[in-house]
């Protein structure tokens, strides 16, 4: 049985700690793990393995020992595949950096030319540089980009967007690495 639990709450220290023993002493395994701050929130999303003799009722009412630590935890049942690495557009073949004064759409800008191109964005990350003047604005995409799309046209249509929205914007290829 897979899942999609997700854990949000006011950032403190052991919050990984205190998850990961929740599911270490419930025997349930972590296939996947993605966690961040967002200024003073924390969240976690994590694809886990349950145990074929465990309960997710049982289980709920675990995580619902979350809640006495400020945090909120969700649930969500994943068939096998969607929970396993099964096709090649999970893997990231590409960064993208973009960095400019803070402008409301330039998520939506770049994230609408990376859907237009028929790629999909595996993780992002933004920052809002606040002591700065004026606010600078920071993002990272890691993209995949199918064979069909060649670097020069990648790079031209970001290229087109950085400009219309007056931010330095670069690609690059990630090396894949075999474990």
């Amino acid at each position: 049985m897979f899942y999609l639990l997700s854990v949000q709450g006011q950032n403190r220290t052991g919050i990984v700690a205190d998850v990961t023993r929740l599911l270490y002493e419930s025997q349930i395994n972590i296939l996947d793990s993605s966690m961040t701050t967002l200024r003073s929130e924390f969240a976690m999303m994590l694809v886990i393995s349950l145990p074929e003799n465990a309960s997710k009722k049982e289980f709920s009412e675990e995580l619902n020992r979350l809640s006495n630590q400020g945090l909120s935890a969700f649930l969500r049942p994943l068939s096998e595949s969607e929970a396993c690495h099964s096709n090649a557009e999970a893997i990231s073949n590409y960064s993208l950096s973009v960095i400019g004064q803070d402008r409301t759409g330039i998520i939506h800008h770049f994230s609408r030319l990376v859907a237009g191109l028929g790629a999909n964005i595996i993780d992002l990350n933004t920052r809002l540089m606040d002591q700065t003047e004026p606010p600078l604005y920071a993002m990272i995409l890691e993209l995949y980009v199918p064979e069909n799309i060649s670097k020069a046209e990648l790079d031209s249509s970001i290229q087109t967007v950085a400009a219309q929205l007056e931010v330095d914007a670069h690609c690059h290829m990630i090396a894949s690495i075999e474990i």
